[in-house]
């Protein structure tokens, strides 16, 4: 049985577990896992402060950076009202909002991020995985390192 999405249930239920996963690995700085939610080549991309990042080396680079630039201080990301769309080419447009906290542990964390993702998924191997993820951040305490 297929949703309005054109996926199956099965293929949907994966997915939602892809974003779940990515957050967790992202935030506890399992830079293996991170790169893993990619496919081999895939991209990440936050245009407003000059990101973009290609291919699994790069990313599984940048998620080591930014794990070691937090200190003692936690990372916790949220996503909301997601939305997947199956397209023609087998693909899957996947959208939903983010928000980012970090804190100190015993302390409530503050909120850092606020945005949104537009993500292209592809089966790789078998499994789904993001092709592209792009970021668009409506505020947010990132800094790029200089």
């Amino acid at each position: 049985m297929t949703s309005s999405s054109g996926l199956s249930a099965a293929d949907y239920f994966e997915i939602q577990n892809l974003y779940a996963y990515y957050n967790l690995c992202s935030d506890a700085g399992d830079a293996e896992g991170y790169a893993s939610c990619f496919a081999k080549e895939g991209v990440l991309r936050i245009d407003a402060i000059g990101i973009r990042h290609q291919g699994r080396e790069k990313l599984l680079a940048f998620k080591i950076a930014d794990a070691g630039r937090r200190g003692n201080k936690y990372r916790r990301h949220w996503n909301g009202s997601l939305h997947l769309q199956r397209q023609p080419d087998g693909s899957v447009i996947g959208r939903c909002y983010l928000h980012g906290y970090n804190g100190e542990p015993g302390r409530p964390p503050e909120l850092a991020d606020v945005g949104s993702y537009v993500d292209r998924i592809v089966k790789e191997n078998g499994a789904w995985c993001f092709a592209e993820r792009s970021i668009t951040m409506d505020a947010s305490s990132f800094k790029v390192p200089t």
